[in-house]
């Protein structure tokens, strides 16, 4: 999976051996990212190997959350939303793009409930603001979906061989710094002058609330599902 992600990215895997560590079962999460290793629940080693997905997360967090990190709490997103797509693009590979659209079909009540429970706030949002609060009251599976949906949609109005290299040059001129979500749209304007001639992405609006940047999306996988 790391030189599956490597070709995709174009930028080589800098941090030695790839290893996961398998914790004790009071790890409270499934993975979290570290340079050179994972640190995993023991949960996630299932016969079926159906939590595959979990471990393919952490290896893309390699490029998008330790290469290239979020400067900040207010752009988790960042950080999330890009690994998410990098997942769901290791995924595709190793299980098959229906896998990927079930996947995305399947993540979409706990996305949707977080919605409704956040409502009409910036926690709703891909940029929330916290004034005073715990960054952990924001805390919701919006960063990662709402961040991939947001994605994905891009690279559908530019095409996927656009997007990539769109996202191979973020990584490799951002890597072994910090950015924000302000950094992406600058990037993303440039990248579109320079390749199609036009910066027509206001629409895209980092924060916006709701689910109205992947309603539509998801409506169509739902339908192509259903058609099968």
């Amino acid at each position: 999976m790391v030189t599956i992600l490597e070709d995709y990215i174009g930028y080589p895997y800098v941090w030695g051996a790839y290893k996961i560590v398998v914790l004790p079962p009071s790890f409270p999460v499934g993975g979290m990212e570290n340079p050179l290793l994972t640190f995993a629940s023991p949960s996630i080693i299932v016969g079926d190997k159906s939590n595959v997905a979990v471990a393919i997360h952490e290896i893309a967090h390699s490029w998008t959350g330790n290469l290239v990190t979020n400067r900040n709490w207010n752009n988790f997103w960042v950080n999330e939303g890009f690994t998410r797509f990098l997942e769901r693009k290791g995924a595709e590979v190793f299980s098959g793009k229906e896998y990927v659209l079930l996947d995305e079909v399947a993540s979409y009540p706990e996305f949707t409930a977080a919605i409704r429970q956040f409502g009409n706030t910036t926690f709703s949002s891909l940029e929330p603001h916290f004034d005073g609060r715990s960054p952990d009251d924001a805390f919701s599976t919006i960063p990662y979906e709402k961040g991939y949906f947001l994605l994905k949609y891009i690279a559908s109005l530019v095409g996927e061989d656009h997007f990539q290299g769109i996202l191979r040059n973020w990584i490799s001129s951002n890597a072994f710094g910090t950015v924000t979500t302000s950094d992406f749209k600058s990037h993303l304007r440039r990248e579109m002058w320079q390749r199609l001639g036009s910066v027509s992405y206001t629409h895209l609006r980092a924060h916006e609330t709701g689910r109205n940047l992947v309603c539509r999306l998801l409506l169509e996988k739902k339908k192509k599902i259903h058609s099968q």
